[in-house]
């Protein structure tokens, strides 16, 4: 299971493994700010203006997978920085917040275990991951056709920027 851990205000934790299990929770890794945290929600479920039809949908596909609990202390919001999650109450530090099983989780070994694994291998781990998703969105079975039906068109963010500027360098 990946699970994300509360590090207290506001915490930034690198991902890790251990013995099978991935957390997000380090010792050391915690940034704390001077200044309070605060996220204003604009919509979030159970409210009058709700999030999309789509995101409902994720929620409970992800309750239906266990992701989601009773004792989950989040709740899908939309807030001014686009789709997150709010807390429900206070999150002390270490307390599990989400829990997510293996089997849902893409990368690598994913790949490697599903059908279009033997034809994978030799492609780097970015690649063979790119190209399950895009298998995966085009399947109508997916197990992950909540999830894509979240995910934006298209984005600006400049972490995709290094992709495009490959792809430009490559033509010229």
């Amino acid at each position: 299971m990946a699970t994300i851990f509360s590090g207290g205000s506001v915490s930034l934790f690198p991902f890790h493994t251990n013995k099978g299990t991935s957390s997000f929770a380090t010792k050391g890794s915690t940034l704390h700010l001077k200044k309070p945290f605060s996220v204003k929600s604009v919509a979030s479920l159970g409210t009058e203006a709700s999030v999309s039809p789509a995101v409902q949908t994720f929620w409970k596909w992800l309750q239906e997978e266990g992701v989601i609990t009773a004792k989950t202390p989040v709740k899908a919001s939309v807030v001014p920085e686009g789709l997150g999650l709010v807390a429900l109450k206070d999150i002390s530090r270490n307390d599990v917040i989400l829990q997510v099983p293996k089997r849902l989780w893409i990368n690598p070994d994913a790949v490697a275990s599903s059908e279009i694994g033997r034809v994978c291998s030799k492609l780097t781990p970015w690649l063979s991951v790119m190209l399950f998703l895009i298998r995966e969105r085009s399947r109508e079975d997916s197990v992950w056709k909540h999830y894509f039906g979240i995910l934006p068109q298209e984005t600006d963010s400049t972490i995709y920027w290094w992709v495009s500027l490959f792809f430009f360098l490559a033509y010229f």
